[in-house]
């Protein structure tokens, strides 16, 4: 059984924070001193980061199959943590890590199920708050060429600057609804996509528990 390498969730960590760094502290705070002192456009800084964010995840899920069921990707982290697949239950063999770690039986394992309205509650917060970004996006990104103009981007951003506010609350309020209530009830760490097939389960990357919505459970 060919286990996990390490090294290439490191790299993966490194790439998605760098992504980060670039994103968010280079662009949003340097961003004037970049493009006056060193002539670098932010849009450029700012797209690379958003490069690497992605290029991480993508990373490792070219590089990491479960041994078990060939699925890719699965939990990340730095060192060694005990984790499950979510697709076959089975422990995740890492090169860091015991190769042969005792595991209980799947069908002696917890079954827990979730409210499905829950999940389309999240699923329609993330809908609305991304519509709300975006069309805030769209109404400020206003060239300013002229005194006219200038006005007109100031009348722009009265109604930009709320719908902005907006989408990030109904994306606050999608996170908070997915941490409390579509988490693992048993170790309050893992947790089911809203988007999981009815009656079908996945197994909790944490402890090992089968989480599905409502109560037929169908190991995958």
């Amino acid at each position: 059984m060919k286990p996990l390498r390490r090294k290439w969730a490191q790299v993966s960590l490194v790439l998605h924070y760098l992504g980060w760094v670039l994103f968010v502290v280079v662009c949003q705070i340097f961003g004037n001193v970049l493009e006056r002192d060193f002539n670098i456009p932010t849009f450029g800084v700012g797209m690379f980061g958003v490069g690497l964010m992605l290029m991480g995840p993508v990373l490792w899920r070219l590089t990491a199959r479960c041994p078990h069921c060939g699925k890719r990707g699965g939990p990340l982290s730095w060192v060694y943590k005990k984790s499950y697949c979510s697709r076959c239950g089975h422990i995740l063999p890492f090169d860091d890590g015991p190769l042969n770690e005792e595991e209980t039986p799947l069908d002696q394992r917890a079954r827990l199920g979730l409210k499905r309205g829950w999940a389309w509650l999240v699923l329609a917060l993330t809908a609305a708050g991304t519509a709300c970004i975006l069309a805030a996006w769209r109404i400020m990104d206003f060239a300013v060429r002229s005194p006219a103009d200038l006005e007109e981007k100031w009348a722009r951003q009265d109604v930009g600057l709320p719908l902005l506010l907006a989408g990030v609350l109904l994306l606050l309020a999608m996170a908070f609804a997915a941490d409390f209530r579509l988490v693992c009830p048993h170790c309050r760490k893992g947790h089911l996509p809203p988007w999981q097939p009815r009656g079908k389960a996945r197994w909790c990357w944490h402890c090992g528990a089968a989480l599905a919505f409502g109560d037929e459970l169908e190991m995958e």
